[in-house]
C-alpha cells in the first residue's frame, strides 16, 4: 500500500510559492496524568518504556520504569538490593486513557509478589523498547524487548559518600522475547550490545533494508543518538553515532534521548532536548529521516511538546515515547512528565512535590506538520512521481479552498485531471477527477497543489473502494 506523503521534510517537493510550513503541537488529554505510582513497589512512573496497541486483541499495553518506595536497601527476588533498583511495571487499557495494573505474581519485593512488576532480565531493566513483531513466524518471539541491564544485584561501590550500583558481569543492552508481553525469556546472547544506554531506547523493523534497527545512547559517547542494526534481533552490528546537538543549538544542549517510529514510511524522532546549559529543562522536538541515518531537525527546531504549567507535575520535563498509535482520526502520543529541571551542571538539587507521572497527548492523523496558505493563494509542485493507485486522497483543513492538478513531467496541465475542495475539514477526501487516474499508470507525472486559507497535512494514492 502506498504511503501517505507528509510535510516533515520537503524532499518530495520541487517548487513551493506563497506557502509556509508549521509544526502542530499535540493536545494534552483532559484526564492527565493517566498513570502514576500509587503502590509501595512503584514510587513513580516513568516512560522510559513503551506503549503499544496489540493488533491481536485491541488492548493498549504499557511497560514503564519504576522504583520501589523503600529505604536504601530492600529485598528483591529474595536478595538484598539497593532501594533505587529499576523495575519494569506493566499496565493495560481498553481505551488508552484508563489503565489497570494486573497482579502478575512474578517478582517478589519485600516478601510479596502481589504486584504488576514483570520478571525480565537480571537486575535493573531500564528504558525498554517493546516491538510487537507480526512478521516473526515464531509466536514465542512476537514481543521483543530491548533494554539496558546494569549493575549486578550483588555488585556495589561507594561514590561521593553513598552506595551505588557497581558494574556487573554482562552489563549492556539486552534482548528478551515473549509471546504475550508478560512472560519473558532471555534471547540467549545477552548482552546483545556490550554498551549501555542510560535513557530510553527504540527498536523497529525497517522494511526497506529488512533489518531490525535499535537506537539509544549505546556507544554514542554521551547524550547523543547511536544506531545498531541486526538481521535477527539477537546479533547486532557495532553501534554508530548518527545524531547529536550542533552549533545551532543553545550552549550546553544535549539529546537526552530520541524515541522514534517509522510512520508512513518515514522515520519520525521525538528529540528530548536537554538544555543543560540554560535551565535544565527537557522538552520534545521533531526530527525526521528517510533512511534512519541522516537526520533533519523539523522546521528550525520548533518545540513539538512543550512543558506543562509552572509548578505542575510536568513543568521541568515532557518527553514523548516511541510509538504513535493511530486511533480513529487521531494519533495517541504517550509521554513522561517530571516536575522540576534535571539536576546537573545548572542545578545541583531540585525540590519536587510530585513524582514522575505519565500523560497522553493527541494529534490529528498525519498532523505533525503542514503546508499552509493565508489569504493569498499559494502552491507547491511535487517531484515527478508514478501513479500508485486509482484514487488520490488529501488530509486538509480548508477555510478557503484547495485545488489539485495532475501535470506532465514538465509541469504542464493534463486535460481532465483537475479537482477542487471547498471549505471544510477533510481527514480523508477523495479528489474527483473527470478522467480516471488509472489511465496514467506507468507515466511520470507531478501534482500541483494550490491552497488558500488552508492547511495540507498529507496526500496519498489508494485503490478505489468497491461500490455496494
Amino acid at each position: 500500500m502506498p504511503h501517505r506523503q507528509l510535510f516533515l521534510d520537503m524532499r518530495k517537493v520541487t517548487r513551493i510559492e506563497r506557502l509556509y510550513r508549521r509544526v502542530h503541537q499535540p493536545v494534552r488529554h483532559p484526564e492527565n496524568p493517566i498513570l502514576k505510582g500509587e503502590n509501595p513497589w512503584e514510587k513513580m512512573a516513568s516512560l522510559y518504556g513503551t506503549v503499544l496497541r496489540d493488533p491481536a486483541d485491541g488492548l493498549f499495553k504499557m511497560w514503564y520504569l519504576t522504583i520501589p518506595e523503600a529505604g536504601e536497601w530492600l529485598q528483591v527476588r529474595g536478595r538484598k538490593a539497593l532501594g533505587n533498583i529499576t523495575l519494569l511495571g506493566y499496565a493495560t487499557s481498553q481505551d488508552g486513557v484508563h489503565w489497570d495494573k494486573p497482579v502478575l505474581d512474578q517478582v517478589e519485593i519485600e516478601g510479596s509478589a502481589a504486584n504488576n512488576i514483570v520478571e525480565i532480565g537480571r537486575t535493573n531493566c531500564e528504558g525498554i523498547a517493546v516491538l510487537y513483531d507480526e512478521r516473526d513466524p515464531d509466536p514465542q518471539r512476537r514481543y521483543k524487548g530491548f533494554y539496558w541491564e546494569h549493575g549486578g544485584i550483588d555488585t556495589y561501590m561507594e561514590w561521593k559518600g553513598k552506595t551505588i550500583w557497581g558494574e556487573g558481569e554482562g552489563d549492556g543492552m539486552w534482548m528478551s522475547f515473549s509471546a504475550d508481553g508478560v512472560h519473558w525469556t532471555d534471547c540467549g546472547n545477552n548482552p546483545v550490545i556490550a554498551k549501555g544506554s542510560d535513557s530510553t531506547q527504540s527498536l523497529v523493523w525497517d522494511p526497506t533494508i529488512e533489518k531490525y534497527v535499535a537506537y539509544g545512547r549505546m556507544g554514542a559517547g554521551g547524550r547523543k543518538v547511536a544506531r545498531a542494526i541486526s538481521d535477527d534481533a539477537v546479533h547486532f552490528a557495532a553501534p554508530e553515532l548518527v545524531f547529536e546537538a550542533d552549533a545551532w543549538d543553545e550552549e550546553g544542549t544535549q539529546f537526552y534521548g530520541m524515541p522514534l517510529n517509522i510512520y508512513e514510511g518515514v522515520y519520525v524522532g521525538m528529540v528530548w532536548v536537554y538544555r543543560e546549559g540554560v535551565d535544565g529543562t527537557i522538552d520534545t522536538s521533531l526530527a525526521t529521516s528517510r533512511d534512519g541515518i541522516e537526520w533533519e531537525r523539523v522546521l528550525d527546531r520548533q518545540t513539538f511538546l512543550s512543558l506543562g504549567a509552572q509548578g505542575g507535575w510536568e513543568d521541568g520535563m515532557a518527553r514523548i515515547t516511541q510509538n504513535f498509535i493511530v486511533v480513529g482520526d487521531e494519533i495517541y502520543l504517550y509521554y513522561g512528565g517530571v516536575q522540576g529541571a534535571h539536576t546537573g551542571r545548572k542545578f545541583a538539587t531540585v525540590e519536587r512535590t510530585e513524582q514522575p507521572m505519565l500523560g497522553l497527548a493527541t494529534l490529528r492523523r498525519d498532523g505533525f506538520a503542514s503546508v499552509e496558505a493565508g489569504d493569498e493563494e499559494g502552491f507547491l509542485l511535487t517531484q515527478p512521481l508514478a501513479i500508485e493507485g486509482e484514487t488520490l486522497h488529501v488530509n486538509a483543513e480548508c477555510r478557503g479552498g484547495l485545488r489539485v492538478e495532475v501535470t506532465d513531467d514538465a509541469g504542464g496541465p493534463l486535460e481532465g485531471y483537475a479537482a477542487a475542495l471547498g471549505a471544510g475539514n477533510y481527514l480523508d477526501a477523495t479528489l474527483d477527477f473527470a478522467r480516471p487516474l488509472a489511465d496514467l499508470q506507468g507515466r511520470q507525472v507531478r501534482l500541483r497543489i494550490s491552497l488558500q486559507r488552508a492547511n495540507l497535512y498529507s496526500y496519498w494514492f489508494a485503490q478505489a473502494q468497491p461500490t455496494i
